[in-house]
This record gives structure tokens, sequence and C-alpha cells, in this order.
């Protein structure tokens, strides 16, 4: 009973595992991508920020999909497309093939699953059983992303990085050799793609995530251009969805958004999204650049986090013999708050790597808890017919709070250097001028640096390295600041959720 009980959730994590660890798998080995492709870091870092966008515009489409095809075949085609991109990708002589293999390829495939993982939870299970699975399906996600600097780091240390695409390969493999236990969602009726509806709202969440991700504070990208014509492309989305309403297929149903559950539970992830995401590119950075970690070692600070994450995922279920839904989720945002909390009392000059295990495997089990309840209390606001642009719409709006949070408290965190340079200089009465010209002479030096065209003469050396190594302390407390606002604001919004069911 066990085997065949579960067994719909195995190949879901299963899928879920190689989308999630795609990114963060290759984002510590750039350098070797870099030397194998005979490319440059820009072109790699597009290649990243390009499979993000892609899965964005897709998200929605492709959960709507499920209703056109029916969710097996949309799984099935998603998974195919994607196998073939993971195979490119690990076979790439050059960039270009890396960019249709990963990012465009993979991105589609990931855009038609990942939707449908939610809808097979949904649907094979129920009560306290569907709370358990999505407990486990949210901790393999979160538990995927943390270890993939580890998998991704001892693959490009020792073999190469080519070793992750095929690992996804050879999951995807066994996805495929299990899918016969998955049933046919059909639908009812016939129906057609909306197909204005999904350019419009493929073009507004790709220019929306677009504009998180060229996010600069040492330079001035059209951000706010950008994310306002985003704005307003979805709003003629959602306007054209809402004239459509009733008189033909629509892209989603509107009406989702009237249930205060599903709402809510959207929003509350949406602040929480980003600041996880903020955290997964933070602390790496600051172990890397200012303790001198390898991509191992950095693995290896997040491992506590992971830990966490799953084991506390699996335990919401006990949880919620005592607690309501509601309440399990504040208990988590509640930890997760103190995790970072710990983090930031520890940063220091003196700091190590192992001084943040006690916030990671805080903030792990917040998570953990979080997402054993989240998904399944949004998708409990949904009607039946609904749920195939619940799940659309809930999984774009996790991809867009991990590329705002990285983009986001990234640009936080350089503008913490900034101003901690600046204040460092100016309290030294070293150089004359006001504090404002200083900022600039800073933000100068740090472009030319930057560019390799900065040049420290040796009596100034060490003063310059103790400045930074003091800045970066700086700006790691300050993102960790705002981190827990954005916590702050989550818990804030969770009170307007629905209990649901659960409790002793």
């Amino acid at each position: 009973m066990g085997q065949s009980k579960w067994g719909v959730l195995y190949v879901m994590s299963a899928a879920l595992f190689i989308m999630f660890i795609d990114t963060t798998m290759m984002n510590v080995s750039i350098s070797a991508l870099v030397k194998d492709l005979d490319t440059t870091v820009t072109g790699v870092q597009g290649a990243i920020a390009l499979y993000a966008l892609v899965m964005a515009a897709f998200m929605i489409p492709g959960a709507k999909l499920a209703d056109i095809w029916g969710t097996r075949k949309v799984f099935f085609r998603g998974l195919v497309i994607y196998t073939v991109g993971t195979l490119m990708a690990a076979f790439a002589p050059n960039l270009a093939f890396l960019f249709l293999g990963w990012s465009i390829l993979e991105g589609i495939g990931a855009a038609m699953m990942m939707p449908a993982t939610v809808t097979y939870i949904t649907k094979a299970y129920t009560g306290r059983d569907r709370a358990f699975a999505f407990g486990v399906w949210g901790g393999v996600g979160g538990a995927a992303a943390a270890f993939g600097p580890i998998i991704g780091g001892f693959f490009t240390t020792y073999f190469t990085w080519r070793l992750g695409f095929f690992m996804e390969a050879i999951i995807a493999a066994g996805i495929f050799a299990r899918l016969r236990i998955l049933s046919d969602y059909r639908p009812r009726r016939k129906v057609n793609l909306d197909v204005v509806g999904a350019i419009l709202v493929g073009v507004g969440l790709f220019l929306l995530t677009l504009s998180v991700l060229i996010m600069d504070p040492l330079s001035n990208p059209p951000v706010l251009l950008l994310m306002v014509l985003g704005l307003v492309t979805l709003f003629l989305f959602w306007r054209h969805e809402k004239n459509l309403r009733g008189k033909e297929d629509v892209l989603i149903d509107v009406e989702v958004f009237r249930s205060r559950a599903f709402t809510v539970a959207n929003l509350v992830s949406l602040f929480f999204q980003v600041s996880l995401a903020g955290l997964m590119f933070t602390v790496p950075v600051f172990v890397q650049q200012y303790l001198g970690y390898n991509a191992i070692q950095t693995g290896f600070v997040v491992i506590p986090l992971s830990v966490m994450m799953f084991l506390s995922s699996l335990a919401g279920q006990k949880f919620a013999k005592h607690l309501t839904p509601k309440r399990i989720i504040q208990l988590g945002i509640g930890l997760t708050f103190f995790g970072l909390y710990f983090i930031l009392d520890v940063l220091g000059p003196g700091v190590t790597g192992k001084e943040f295990a006690p916030g990671f495997a805080l903030y792990g089990t917040g998570y953990g808890l979080i997402f054993s309840q989240i998904t399944n209390l949004a998708m409990m606001g949904v009607k039946p017919e609904q749920q195939a642009d619940a799940s659309g719409i809930f999984n774009a709006q996790k991809q867009f709070g991990l590329s705002l949070g990285t983009a986001f408290i990234g640009a936080v965190l350089v503008l913490g250097v900034i101003q901690s340079i600046t204040r460092q200089i100016y309290e030294s009465g070293l150089f004359e001028g006001s504090r404002e010209e200083i900022r600039e002479a800073v933000i100068q030096w740090i472009l030319k640096m930057q560019a390799g065209e900065l040049s420290v003469p040796p009596e100034y050396h060490d003063l310059v390295i103790k400045i930074l190594r003091i800045s970066f302390v700086d700006a790691m407390r300050l993102a960790m600041a705002v981190m827990m606002g954005l916590l702050v604001i989550s818990v804030a919004l969770s009170f307007f959720l629905p209990a649901g069911e659960g409790g002793g």
C-alpha cells in the first residue's frame, strides 16, 4: 500500500527536484562553463537569467495546457522537452547550444511540468495525506535548491559541470519509467487556448521578471520602464480575461482571486520567497568572497538549512495534529525570522562558516513548516475546475519571488557596501569633500575595480582591504535586516489567512 499510495508523490518530487536543482547547481560552476565553452561570465549569467525568463513567460500558459490536452499528456510532453534540453546542455559545444538546451527547452519543459506537479498532488491526495504530500514536495524542492551548490561544486571540482545535466537526464529516465502510475485527468469539454491572453501574460511576466533581473545600483538600466510596461501588460491581460469570462475559453479564471485563502497564501509565499532567495544568494557570496571558501565548502555551510528544511517539512503533519495550518505557517515564519536574527548576530570581522549553522538550521526548520502547509492551504481555496489555473499562478509567483529576491537583496548588498565605504572614508577624515562627493567617488572606484582598470598603490593596500572587509560585514548585516523586514510583512499578511483544516 505504501509504495502505491505515495507513488505519485515520489514522481512529482523527483520532477521538482531536477527543476529546482538546475540553477543553484550551475551558479557555482560559472567559471568552469566560461572556460569550457570559451565564453564570458556575462554570457553564462545570461543563460541563467533567460532560463528564469522563459519559465516565467510560459508558466501560466503551460498550466492551462492541462485543460486542453489533459494533465498526463502535458506532464509527459514537458518532461520530453526538458530531457532533450538537459541532454543538449550536457553535450553543449558552445554557448548557443547551452542557451537553446538549458535556457529555452528546459525553461519551457519546466513551465509545463511544474504546475502539473501541483495538480497531481491536489487530485491524488485528500485531507492530511495531501498536507503531508505537499510538505514533502516543498521540502524536496527546497532541499534541491540548497544542495545544488554542493553537488555542482563536487562535479565541477572533481569531474565536469556536464555531470549535473547528465544526472538530471538519469532522474528524468526514472520518471519516464514510472509514468504509468499517473492517472490521466482529461478535460471534461473541449477547450481552446486563449492565444491573446497567453501572449499578454507571457510578455507581462517576461518584462516584469526582466526588470528585476537587470537591477544594478551601480548603473541606470531601464528597470522602472520595464516594470511599468510589464505591469501595464498584465493589467491588459486581466481586463482581457474579465471581458472574455463566460463568452469563450479563457486562459485563467480571474474569479480564483476571490478566494481569500488563495490570494493571501500567494502574497505570504511571495514575500517569503524573496527572503529565501536573498539568503541563498548573500551567504554563499559572503563566505566565498570574505572567507575564501570554495564551491564545496560553501555548499557545506548551507547543509543545516537543507537538512532541517526537509525534516521539518515531513514533521509538519505531526504539528497539524495540534495546530491549524495558519498557526503552523505563522510558527514557521517566526522561526525563519529568528534564524536570520542569529545569522545577523554572528556577523562580525572574525566570523566563520560554522557559526551560521544555528541560524541556518532554524531558518530551514521554519521553511519546512511553512511549505508543509502553504501550497495545500492555497489550493484548498480553489474550485476543482480552477486547479490548473491556480497551480500556474502559484508557481509563477514562486519563480518571480525567487528572481526578485536574488536581484533585490543583491542590490541591497551592493548599496550596503557603498554606504559603509563612504561612511568609513568620511569619518576617517583622510579625504576632503562632502559625503555625497565621496559616495560618487566610491561608486566610480567600484566600477573601475569591476572592469579591472583600477590598481591600488601599495601604501594604501592594507587600508583598502580593511575598509572593504568592514564594508562587506556591514552590507551583510543590512541585507539580513531587510530580509527580516520582509518576513514581518509576510507574518502580518498571514493573519488574513483562513485557519484551514487541522488542530487537535
